[in-house]
């Protein structure tokens, strides 16, 4: 009788293992797509866990990220790459893009913190979110000018970051236009 229940047992595993639920769960692609979410979670948290007491704990840790990723653009490089490919993961690009662009913002935000950054009335900003809301204003280009850099430190980042936003965005409208255009090939071709 217990021979009967382990070959049940065992049908009924090599039955799941065929079903597309197991092979995408246990594929190195689920694994990959679930490391690289629990990083870039664990990154945000580390950000607003951090940022409110000193922005020395992120940067530093950003700045390993980009040593040990090979660069600060490497991110990038890797969505282009992928963007080039006939088949690509678009659950990936639909993950790693706004949170490289969160990366961004959030590592900016910290930076802005040694400068000094003013509101409307002439009073230095205080606070991770208002520093988080000025990276983002700032890296988007919009500029309300309800907040505003005061000295050549802040002003120096906000070129630069200024600069990234535009380069960012224009890369990533050639990303779509190139998956777009890579569609459009494959389906002449069929």
């Amino acid at each position: 009788m217990e021979n009967k229940e382990e070959s049940r047992l065992i049908k009924c595993s090599h039955w799941l293992a065929k079903t597309r639920f197991a092979q995408f769960a246990f594929s190195s692609e689920f694994r990959i797509r679930a490391s690289v979410l629990i990083f870039i979670l664990f990154t945000h948290l580390f950000y607003w866990a951090t940022a409110w007491y000193s922005p020395w704990p992120y940067i530093v840790f950003m700045l390993f990220g980009f040593w040990f990723s090979q660069g600060v653009y490497k991110p990038w490089a890797l969505i282009i790459k992928q963007s080039s490919q006939p088949v690509y993961d678009s659950a990936m690009l639909k993950i790693s893009v706004p949170f490289i662009i969160l990366n961004y913002i959030a590592l900016f935000a910290c930076l802005y913190m040694f400068g000094s950054v003013v509101d409307a009335s002439g009073n230095e900003i205080q606070g991770t979110w208002k520093h988080f809301y000025f990276s983002t204003v700032t890296l988007t280009t919009l500029g309300y000018g309800n907040i505003v850099p005061n000295d050549i430190v802040a002003e120096v980042i906000a070129t630069i970051q200024s600069i990234i936003g535009f380069m960012g965005f224009a890369v990533f409208a050639g990303i779509v236009a190139s998956i777009a255009l890579k569609r459009v090939e494959l389906q002449d071709k069929n």
